[in-house]
């Protein structure tokens, strides 16, 4: 068996470290935040100092394939999580667009609600109750590394791939077999990979992003405001997220372009916030709720982003991956990192059952067409959505509509939805990765009933106020 060492602790690196040692490999976990999580729940939320995850306050919600994945292959997890606090919830149930009772196959639909500092401590628990060492207050300074094996390009022999054999730490450093990159949004890579003298990947990435504003809210009977809300709602050049959490808390965030001046002054306040999300329908209630968190809390630059180091033929390293966030973090929005990082390490997993480590350049290989298999078009489709929504709101700010046909199409499918319980079945499941969901789409009962809408979607203007009313909504 080998020796790994995994870099992050947060929810995708002990996702990762958990399934690699269940074959038997020795796996250590460094973490750069020296504090572990209390074991009490409410002192995680209020008083965790976790500098390396930017949104551990913010809303979170994982995907119904995140659950999926996680009951198969990590139980003990889903246990934990669940005996923490953790809300079983099923994302059909809510939406006001959902008609009759929950059906045989709805559990599919399933999902976790919880505070990301719930599931990250419950995360920390299972992965030391298996023997896992976190190396916590161990900050990586950069890779360890020899020149490594000398392979065939083309028919031709001659370059080597920079094998990394382990870390290096300012406690001196670790040898690995395999070093595994789940430091995430703010991964070192680059500058690790260049001092070894590997060239720089260029990222794959959007230019402009989201800005999240977001509070988290207790109601004083332990219930929802309402039975009934709709999870994400877009209007205009403005988005809301209503999101169930534990223990009677919920979140609210307002979603905005970053490069939106006149909202990013604005929703900072707390007045003028609550002022624009009043604007939504029904979402007045939820502001009845008391505040459990001390401000705003706001995370800007949110876009898709992906490293290719690994997406060619001809690796550019050896002895190290990228798994979750640090290969590609996509817009929250949809919510895909926790479900995509666990089926990244899934495929970890089973690529090293394949090949082992003694071969690396085969295993980065191998690996790299798992990740473009499997995973490829879902960061597509999702930067797709990304630059799509971007475009609705700017026509929406300089007062114009946006008529990309495939936008309009899934205006379309959104609208079917509201009119349509098989229609929304088909909808979510799309929306939270479920397996066979992308071919009931093109089945043609869907897609012509589809088609139909799209004359009336294109005359459609989107839901909300107008430009003029938000800010002054939020400016009196």
């Amino acid at each position: 068996m080998a020796r790994i060492v995994v870099l992050g602790a947060a929810l995708g690196g002990l996702q990762t470290a958990l399934l690699l040692a269940q074959d038997g490999h020795e796996v250590t976990v460094l973490e750069c935040d020296p504090q572990p999580p209390p074991s009490d729940t409410e002192l995680a939320w209020s008083q965790w100092p976790r500098p390396g995850i930017a949104q551990l306050r913010q809303t979170h919600l994982p995907l119904a394939r995140w659950l999926q994945l996680a009951e198969a292959h990590l139980p003990d997890l889903v246990r934990e999580m669940t005996e923490a606090g953790a809300v079983r919830m099923n994302v059909l149930a809510p939406e006001p667009a959902f008609r009759g009772p929950l059906l045989a196959g709805d559990e599919r639909f399933d999902t976790l609600a919880a505070r990301r500092s719930l599931l990250e401590s419950a995360a920390t628990r299972v992965a030391q109750g298996a023997g896992i060492r976190i190396g916590r207050g161990t900050v990586c300074r950069g890779l360890r590394s020899s020149r490594g094996p000398q392979i065939p390009y083309g028919g031709a022999s001659g370059d080597r791939v920079p094998l990394v054999t382990g870390v290096e730490t300012r406690a001196g450093g670790a040898a690995a077999d395999l070093v595994v990159d789940c430091t995430g949004r703010r991964s070192q890579l680059p500058s690790w990979l260049r001092a070894i003298g590997v060239p720089c990947p260029v990222d794959e990435s959007g230019r402009r992003g989201f800005t999240y504003y977001s509070r988290y809210f207790r109601s004083d009977d332990g219930a929802l405001p309402t039975d009934r809300f709709p999870l994400v709602v877009e209007h205009g050049s403005l988005g809301l997220l209503r999101i169930p959490a534990d223990h009677g808390t919920y979140s609210l965030c307002l979603v905005g372009r970053s490069d939106d001046q006149q909202l990013r002054r604005a929703l900072r306040n707390e007045r003028a916030w609550s002022a624009a999300v009043r604007l939504f329908p029904g979402a007045d209630r939820w502001l009845d709720g008391r505040p459990v968190t001390d401000r705003i809390q706001i995370m800007a630059g949110l876009t898709d982003r992906k490293r290719p180091l690994y997406d060619t033929q001809r690796p550019l390293v050896s002895g190290l991956v990228a798994v979750g966030d640090a290969w590609a973090i996509t817009t929250p929005t949809v919510g895909r990192g926790p479900a995509m990082s666990l089926q990244h390490s899934l495929l970890l997993r089973e690529t090293l059952r394949r090949t082992g480590t003694a071969h690396p350049v085969e295993l980065v290989t191998r690996f790299a067409e798992a990740t473009r298999d499997s995973l490829g078009r879902v960061y597509e489709r999702t930067a797709a959505y990304t630059r799509h929504r971007l475009a609705e709101m700017d026509a929406h700010t300089a007062g114009t509509l946006y008529q990309n046909p495939d936008w309009v199409r899934a205006k379309a499918l959104a609208l079917l939805a509201q009119r349509d319980t098989d229609a929304l079945r088909a909808e979510r499941a799309a929306a939270h990765l479920l397996p066979g969901a992308r071919d009931v789409l093109r089945a043609p009962p869907l897609a012509d009933a589809v088609t139909r809408l799209l004359p009336e979607v294109e005359q459609h203007v989107p839901p909300g106020p107008s430009r003029a009313d938000l800010l002054e909504a939020i400016h009196s």
